[in-house]
């Protein structure tokens, strides 16, 4: 499916200066900037206006100028998965929650928190810690991602095996709408969640429906012990075979990810084989009681448990080197557990040389590669092969997101893919939530 020819220069008569002057006039000097390189980037180097309010009141001013001004606008926060996603058809503005940082409120006897969106989920956990208590929450991507982001994009890592999506632990948003308009879902305490959650709408849509402007969240107590075991193959199968009887059993793994042959592969792990990492978290004696379990499902392979040091040291280079700049091809590809082997079968031999990790426990495959991968197929060819890796993922019922690519291979294929019966749902609430497409205009599934 072919990309309509994106048009993301600024409307005529927004020019960047006039945008910078009408923002720094209503909120002053410090409130926006022109930004360039690599500073809030989308898929090219041209400069961009950034605007930052300090708070709801002025994120709600900003986006009613936008609103009268006609003004395109993406929202963002540390900026740091602008090019996630198809290109916008225009933008004027990035409006960025990044100064939005307060800590609002934390109740520690009753584990929730309400923060506002610029707040770093690294800053926040590492403040939580101190009370034994975290969103637990690891999403790919830079240390310095918002609250507010990982919740827009909903990104998530490998305890989502154990704790689940970002939309599981948020149970209150505080919005801002396109025009200016400031809304409230959910609550700040679990029961007052009921009815039809709009907080899960607002959870993935890539700010294409409102801005998060404050979240509130349920957090979990710390565990005290970990412990990370890695079982190593010469094929994906017969690990694959392991992910299904522990799936099966009664073990409760934090993380489960199957790591494929490379020279990229996070070390200290061995890099000439299939590697099955299994991260148990809990109280000490569950955790040694797991593991030992765990070892006995496992017994016929060659394993390594990792020392704390070595397993911090390993877990933070996974997160890393999931989304390291060097990396030019990052796709996403699902199907369902059972189906993760014939996946990976799909994948060796339709797009050979990839480096391949999946979330094991819920079939999740993410593809890696520089950009001298698919050199020796002819430009035509290029996409060609993406298109048919993503009708095998259809085929099983899964779908082929296209998280990073060159402009040559997004311009023509469409990065979400084929939306199947929910589109016409999507573009109704689209209209409904943002019916002049101020926000994210043709970013999202669709088009929308």
């Amino acid at each position: 499916m072919e990309n309509p020819q994106s048009e993301t220069a600024p409307a005529r008569g927004s020019s960047l200066d006039k945008i910078i002057h009408r923002l720094r006039e209503m909120f002053g000097e410090d409130r926006a900037v022109i930004a360039s390189g690599s500073d809030f980037r989308i898929d090219d180097e041209r400069q961009r206006a950034v605007a930052f309010p300090h708070n709801i009141e002025e994120l709600s001013e900003t986006m009613k100028l936008a609103d009268a001004e006609r003004w395109r606008v993406i929202p963002a926060g540390a900026g740091t998965w602008l090019e996630m996603g198809n290109r916008p058809t225009r933008f004027d503005l990035i409006v960025s929650t990044a100064k939005m940082n307060r800590l609002l409120e934390y109740e520690p006897a009753d584990l929730t928190a309400t923060v506002e969106a610029g707040v770093p989920l690294l800053a926040f956990n590492r403040m939580a810690a101190e009370h034994r208590q975290f969103i637990p929450l690891d999403p790919f991507g830079d240390k310095r991602s918002t609250i507010g982001g990982v919740i827009a994009t909903a990104s998530s890592g490998p305890m989502r095996c154990a704790y689940g999506a970002p939309r599981d632990w948020l149970i209150g948003a505080t919005v801002v709408h396109a025009d200016g308009h400031v809304t409230k879902a959910g609550g700040k305490v679990v029961k007052n969640v009921a009815g039809y959650d709009l907080c899960k709408l607002y959870a993935g849509s890539f700010g294409t429906l409102a801005v998060i402007a404050e979240m509130s969240f349920k957090l979990r107590a710390l565990p005290p012990c970990e412990k990370t075991i890695v079982f190593y193959s010469f094929n994906a199968e017969s690990l694959c075979s392991l992910v299904a009887r522990i799936t099966d059993s009664d073990l409760q793994p934090a993380a489960m990810e199957l790591i494929a042959p490379s020279d990229e592969a996070p070390l200290p792990i061995e890099t000439d084989k299939f590697a099955l990492a299994i991260r148990f978290l809990n109280e000490p004696e569950a955790v040694d009681s797991q593991a030992a379990e765990a070892l006995k499902l496992g017994s016929e392979f060659r394993r390594a448990i990792l020392s704390v040091a070595d397993a911090t040291g390993f877990w933070q280079a996974y997160h890393e080197n999931e989304t390291s700049p060097h990396t030019e091809f990052i796709f996403r590809l699902s199907a369902l557990p059972a189906d993760l082997n014939a996946l990976i079968g799909d994948i060796s031999r339709t797009l050979p040389r990839s480096n391949l990790r999946a979330h094991a426990a819920n079939g999740v495959v993410r593809l890696h590669a520089g950009l001298a991968w698919l050199d020796d197929l002819k430009t035509k060819e290029r996409p060609r092969r993406l298109a048919e890796m993503r009708r095998l993922v259809q085929s099983r019922g899964g779908q082929m997101v296209i998280l990073r690519a060159p402009d040559e291979i997004k311009n023509q294929l469409d990065v979400w893919g084929d939306a199947g019966q929910t589109e016409s749902l999507m573009r109704a609430l689209k209209d409904k939530f943002d019916p002049q497409a101020t926000l994210n205009p043709g970013r999202f599934v669709a088009g929308i």
